[in-house]
């Protein structure tokens, strides 16, 4: 199939590979700049059970959480690769977003062309790394984004080339981006979708290639899914892992309404657009030109299914949480590359004078003998408009709009400075502190408890949960298995006499519902004051400032935030 622009000057095309270069740096530098970030509450959690992999302990057994054990994997390979830190998980993000980037420019350009390709991966580069869509955690987002777009790419060259073993291979990846979180079952639904159509619109039908590509495809599919659940079932941790991933799920993601849902929507669609606002309007305006694309109607549909299957991955349960976004954009990309690139196509044609090349208003050639200096030149690459470079600096403009509001975060911020900025009061420097404490008093064998959500506490400290609750979330939603869960968490801390308690008083760590439970608050308070005597206080007074009293000094310290965490060691 022709690409776009076959007129389109040569000089232009070759902006793409530079482009592309230039996102490819400017997402490794600022990412290793940072990447001694203090992991956050979500990559605390997946740290602490892709350590626990390490160990040879398998997911939910000694840890429990509703994402599916892809991601745990991951994180496990990572830290095999990169080191057990949060610098090794940043860095092992940074190799991840790479790739992602350069699959986004593969993509784009086998759909539309070169230049469609790098505009597309600078934009994916920008949006992913910024701070308003939480760019820098290694969430799971970015696993299901990086192999939703390389199945979708292995998807479209299966289709062109009707490739059976590109059909599997595709499958699979859909398969890997839904193992990282439930979201990604969207992208396998807009897999299916393409290849039914694909077979379904050949002329003439037939029902050999129409089973053996679906089968294939479905293979692909459903195969890792199996391989996954046989493994658990062989592990001796099925029925937890069905619990936590389909039936605690099916319930977590039906509390918010679809009324409620759009209006979080909304404001969370404003938050994340903020900053880049002209690569947002962009896409927009892109999505809109593929629509209406007359010269690659396969193309642009296959565009639109993914953007459109896409964002069916930030709906479940109606949360759209900032780094949700993050699936939805290689597609968003696509198509703002598309219409950066069908801008300068536009451009690059117009003639000083009000004509374009090849309109209608030149004169005809006629019957009339043409020199051979014409000749020559129709047979040369043809040069853009004088106004492509004033095009290309507009891009540039509205690319760097991004860059100069968020650069206090990209260039200037220490990782300390950084990880306050982007989440405020949340307990996660002084997670390393805690850690490191208890890290020093205990020793390998002894368990602690955290009674809040911050596992990143156990994997800093290296050492187990007394619970496999490490997330409280669950326990003070409005769910029905949330005070059954909160009397397993007493239970397992009774039973496992951790050696320390570390109580978070931090309002974020749990998000309490107004109608939920207080055995857990009421067990607590008892549990400590009969069996633990004060240790350590990490007191949250400033944004730029926290309190810590150790051993006799936590004896008769008291907090002045109301954000604070406690530690107790068990008494003697």
């Amino acid at each position: 199939m022709a690409k776009l622009s076959d007129p389109r000057s040569r000089i232009i095309d070759r902006l793409a590979l530079p482009v592309l270069a230039v996102a490819m740096l400017f997402s490794a530098g600022v990412r290793w700049r940072l990447r001694e970030m203090p992991l956050e509450r979500d990559e605390g959690g997946m740290a602490y059970i892709g350590q626990l992999l390490l160990q040879g302990t398998p997911p939910y057994q000694e840890a429990y959480h509703e994402k599916l054990p892809g991601v745990y994997l991951a994180y496990a390979a990572i830290m095999a690769t990169f080191g057990e830190s949060a610098s090794g998980i940043h860095l092992g993000l940074m190799v991840i977003n790479l790739a992602t980037i350069a699959l986004v420019f593969l993509l784009a350009r086998d759909l539309f062309d070169s230049l469609t390709g790098g505009l597309a991966a600078a934009s994916y580069a920008l949006l992913a790394a910024s701070p308003s869509i939480s760019g820098f955690a290694a969430h799971a987002t970015h696993f299901i984004a990086f192999f939703g777009v390389a199945a979708t790419w292995a998807l479209w060259r299966a289709l062109r080339k009707d490739k059976k073993w590109l059909l599997f291979l595709s499958g699979s990846l859909f398969a890997a981006a839904f193992l990282m979180k439930q979201h990604g079952v969207f992208l396998s639904g807009f897999g299916g979708l393409m290849v039914l159509i694909h077979y379904v619109r050949r002329r003439p039908f037939a029902w050999r290639p129409f089973v053996s590509g679906l089968a294939s495809f479905a293979a692909g599919v459903i195969l890792p899914y199996a391989a996954i659940c046989l493994w658990l079932w062989w592990a001796g941790v099925f029925d937890r892992f069905w619990f936590w991933t389909v039936t605690y799920s099916r319930n977590h993601v039906s509390e918010i309404t679809l009324a409620n849902g759009a209006q979080i929507f909304w404001q969370q669609l404003l938050g994340v657009a903020a900053p880049n606002w002209p690569l947002w309007i962009a896409a927009l305006l892109g999505f809109v030109l593929v629509i209406r694309a007359r010269d690659a109607k396969v193309q642009s549909w296959f565009l639109v299914a993914y953007t459109a299957f896409s964002f069916l991955c930030l709906c479940p349960g109606f949360f759209f949480r900032d780094h949700y976004f993050i699936v939805w954009l290689p597609a968003l990309a696509i198509c703002g590359g598309f219409a950066g690139s069908r801008w300068l196509d536009f451009v690059g044609k117009w003639r000083p004078g009000g004509q374009a090349r090849g309109s209608a208003g030149q004169k005809p050639a006629g019957k009339a003998r043409r020199s051979r200096a014409s000749k020559a030149a129709d047979l040369r690459p043809a040069q853009p408009g004088i106004m492509v470079w004033p095009a290309a600096a507009i891009l540039l403009a509205a690319a760097a709009v991004g860059v100069w509001q968020e650069g206090d975060f990209f260039f200037r911020w220490t990782p300390t400075q950084a990880c306050r900025g982007e989440y405020g009061l949340n307990p996660f420097l002084e997670s390393t502190v805690i850690a490191d404490y208890l890290g020093r008093h205990t020793t390998p064998d002894q368990r602690v408890a955290v009674i809040g959500s911050e596992p990143q506490i156990y994997f800093y400290a290296k050492r187990k949960a007394a619970t496999g609750h490490i997330y409280c979330y669950p326990l003070v939603e409005r769910q029905p298995f949330a005070a059954q869960m909160q009397r397993e968490l007493c239970r397992q801390v009774e039973a496992a006499m951790p050696e320390f308690l570390v109580f978070v008083h931090v309002e974020s760590s749990w998000w309490a519902d107004p109608a939920s439970s207080r055995f857990l608050y009421q067990w607590a308070s008892h549990y400590v004051q009969s069996y633990y005597r004060p240790v350590g206080l990490a007191d949250i007074v400033s944004w730029t400032h926290t309190d810590y009293y150790w051993d006799a000094r936590a004896l008769t310290a008291h907090p002045r935030s109301p954000a604070y965490i406690a530690v107790y060691q068990r008494k003697r």
